[in-house]
């Protein structure tokens, strides 16, 4: 074996440290479940240490052996025995599967009960009693503001169909994540008559942990967030892990519009928990803002929604909205806010033209309204900031005018 020759490098299985397992209300019987069972049983096995082979000497095995084993002995070893040049220095392969503890993600199943037991709520969730959450205030004022008509889509019967057959054509090639995103999202978002700061395809590697830590981080396929300018420099820094989702300065901030798309192949239950992820951090990122400056210590809810989430998948466009409520049981001392998506619509964009240009109207909608409700917290966000600041400087100067008086 050359010296360069390496031992054979061991697998790797992602798993979930044993916190998160303790916290779960509810088991499925998956193969990290099973995997965690055996860690775990294998920890409480007492370790038994192999009975070594006795050793024998050549000369009394010899004279133990019969003579058919002899005669075979005699020929093996006529010219040497066998060559073993080629192993020299080998190393013995290690099949030993390593398990690396690692964050909890979306591809699995336990990772719905984690973000229900922590008051995150997917559309379709209800609390412990069976009582679904409540939808949002502003639900019907949502939905009237994504019906809007946009000019860009008010395309001649013609016009229409073909921009549809083209968008058909290519949804059957999109077989992976990154064909839809290449060549579907493109066309969602028409031609930009705005300039919208977007980012995706990194981690959220900057914001407070949602639940306990056990999470990975977040990966939206696409966001929409405000420039780091736009606000307040003194305000980004006190909720830095709130709205900062990226550790890079230039990256959007308060992001409140996600999405998330999958190729023909993807899994359907991953899309959904994945735009809830995202939507809850983003919903904890408007409320942040929202609550900035708010000097009784108490966070309120208005119980609006004012985070956005799509999702993708073979045709099918999905969208949601996510607002954050106070908690409805109080069974955990630590959790001061629920996070509740909300179901919009569906739409089949493959099905026909008139669903193909419905779901892009709501699309483009969806993504000024985000922008009208992002840029309002942050402008209010920004003069509470200021009223603040103007309010100490007028304490100081009417403090060393006493003094001075004195």
């Amino acid at each position: 074996m050359s010296k360069h020759q390496h031992r054979p490098r061991k697998c790797r299985v992602l798993h979930p440290p044993p916190l998160f397992w303790d916290r779960l209300s509810r088991l499925w019987l998956t193969k990290s479940a099973l995997r965690e069972v055996h860690r775990r049983s294998t920890l409480l096995s007492p370790i038994q240490e192999p009975s070594p082979s006795p050793d024998i000497f050549a000369p009394e095995f010899l004279r133990n052996c019969s003579a058919t084993t002899l005669r075979e002995l005699k020929q093996f070893s006529h010219c040497g025995g066998p060559d073993t040049s080629d192993l020299r220095g080998g190393l013995a392969p290690d099949t030993e599967i390593k398990t690396k503890t690692g964050n909890t993600t979306v591809y699995d199943a336990h990772f719905e009960s984690h973000i229900i037991d922590h008051g995150v709520f997917l559309s379709s969730s209800t609390y412990p009693d069976g009582v679904e959450p409540s939808e949002p205030a502003n639900l019907d004022e949502i939905r009237t503001r994504l019906r809007a008509r946009r000019p860009s889509l008010d395309l001649s019967s013609q016009s229409l169909q073909k921009e549809y057959k083209e968008f058909c054509r290519l949804n059957d090639k999109a077989t992976s994540e990154q064909l839809v995103l290449k060549d579907i999202l493109p066309i969602l978002e028409g031609k930009k008559t705005a300039c919208f700061q977007t980012g995706g395809g990194h981690l959220f590697n900057n914001l407070a942990p949602l639940t306990d830590g056990t999470l990975a981080n977040a990966k939206p396929d696409l966001y929409y967030g405000a420039t780091p300018n736009q606000l307040n420099a003194d305000i980004r820094k006190q909720l830095n892990d709130q709205i900062m989702p990226s550790n890079k300065s230039n990256r959007p901030v308060a992001p409140n519009l996600f999405v998330e798309m999958k190729g023909n192949e993807g899994s359907v239950p991953a899309v959904h928990r994945q735009a809830c992820y995202d939507g809850a951090l983003g919903a904890r990122s408007m409320h942040s803002l929202q609550q900035y400056g708010n000097e009784t210590g108490l966070d309120r809810y208005d119980n609006n929604a004012y985070t956005l989430e799509f999702t993708y998948h073979t045709g099918t466009l999905g969208m949601y909205v996510t607002h954050p409520t106070r908690p409805r049981l109080q069974g955990d001392p630590g959790r001061q806010t629920d996070y509740v998506m909300t179901k919009i619509g569906k739409w089949a964009l493959d099905g026909d033209s008139e669903t193909y240009k419905h779901g892009s109207i709501t699309f483009r909608n969806a993504r000024d309204l985000a922008q009208e409700y992002r840029d309002e917290f942050i402008k209010r966000a920004n003069e509470r900031h200021e009223s603040g600041r103007c309010s100490d400087q007028a304490t100081g100067d009417s403090g060393e005018t006493e003094e001075t008086a004195k």
